[in-house]
């Protein structure tokens, strides 16, 4: 990962929308049913869990170019957002594609070992608790180990600041109900950064872009996230001019991330 970078959601007119929500949401729907189709792959026949089995299709085989981390209540803005970045010639990862069905995959998983009791209809009456336990704490790790890696290996994250993700405290904090949005939060200002290699641009950064190690409390670090908007991405195509990574150099370029050769 090179940069980390936080939004609000555009806004954008019905039509606008209706269009790069269709387009995101062909983005999304094929992640979504790589998941769907590989549930059955998560056990072997002894019940236990093949941690590698998960990460290999959790994690998907392409790099994409951007991580969107957001929460649930927005994610149709979201998905609408993908597409928008889509037609720009990016790649984009949308990270409730994991931890979005991580419920779908305990529910196997429970349904299959963690039952105590059922009724005479062979229905399920009543899971064991120590099992439950333990089956969620086990999935909520490895695929929060899989979004790390898919995180790693972005070029860079943009946090969707919306009043669902985000309470702000202050300019540089705030509070999130959600354990998945502290967990990337966390893990975008650790992971090691990563600079681009292309002709075009110098990415050696600055002292001054590089930010001092994190303090660990509840409370939801975003120092090290760069402010940007959607006329900063759109200014970024230069009229159109550049697609793809073209458009993160002038992102980058603009914010002072880098310089050009």
């Amino acid at each position: 990962m090179f940069a980390t970078f936080k939004m609000a959601l555009p806004d954008m007119n019905e039509t606008i929308w209706k269009q790069y929500y269709e387009k995101g949401l062909a983005v999304y729907n094929t992640h979504k049913q790589k998941i769907k189709e590989s549930l059955d792959k998560y056990l072997s026949v002894d019940g236990e869990l093949k941690a590698s089995e998960i990460e290999k299709d959790w994690f998907p085989s392409f790099k994409a170019d951007v991580f969107l981390s957001h929460s649930h209540k927005d994610e149709k803005d979201v998905i609408a957002f993908a597409g928008l970045l889509s037609d720009i010639g990016l790649k984009v990862f949308i990270d409730s594609c994991v931890w979005g069905y991580s419920d779908d995959l305990l529910r196997q998983i429970d349904n299959e070992y963690c039952v105590s009791k059922t009724n005479p209809d062979g229905s399920i009456n009543s899971y064991n608790y120590q099992k439950r336990n333990q089956s969620t704490a086990h999935v909520h790790m490895m695929l929060n180990g899989a979004l790390m890696k898919m995180m790693d290996s972005t070029e860079c994250l943009i946090f969707l600041d919306t009043p669902n993700s985000l309470k702000a405290k202050n300019v540089s904090n705030g509070t999130t109900n959600s354990g998945w949005i502290y967990s990337e939060l966390l893990m975008s200002k650790l992971l090691r950064r990563l600079d681009p290699i292309r002709k075009s641009m110098n990415f050696a950064l600055n002292e001054s872009v590089r930010h001092d190690g994190l303090s660990v409390e509840y409370d939801a670090d975003i120092t090290h996230l760069i402010i940007i908007s959607l006329n900063d991405i759109i200014h970024a195509t230069r009229d159109g001019k550049y697609l793809g990574k073209g458009v993160l150099d002038h992102l980058y370029f603009d914010k002072g991330l880098c310089k050009e050769n």
